[in-house]
């Protein structure tokens, strides 16, 4: 997706093979957000985010090409979490505690 608005993003590209480990994925995408962020710094700026950029056919500007990357995001740590929970694996609170955490500290979680 930054590739189609400008920027050379390291790390593995869409038609390579998916990692197989969780180390090779950790380290795959440490050097993608690596990457994206030293481009964003050294190719972007306030006044550039209202640019426009073809993505696959529809017009978007540079800050909703943001906006759905960082949404993309969430989506995919909501599907972390819950194949983390699956695997009996913890969970780190990134946007505040989660019910593991509430639980090791001997709190009950709020109620939902």
């Amino acid at each position: 997706m930054m590739a189609k608005a400008g920027l050379t993003v390291a790390g593995p590209t869409e038609h390579e093979a998916v990692p197989i480990t969780a180390v090779l994925i950790s380290s795959a995408y440490r050097t993608a957000a690596t990457s994206l962020v030293e481009q964003l710094h050294a190719h972007w700026t306030d006044t550039t985010l209202s640019e426009m950029d073809d993505m696959s056919g529809e017009r978007r500007s540079r800050a909703q090409t943001l906006a759905i990357l960082i949404s993309h995001q969430t989506h995919h740590r909501g599907l972390l979490t819950v194949l983390l929970r699956q695997a009996g694996l913890p969970i780190l609170g990134i946007y505040g505690p989660t019910r593991e955490e509430w639980a090791g500290w001997g709190t009950p979680a709020p109620a939902i």
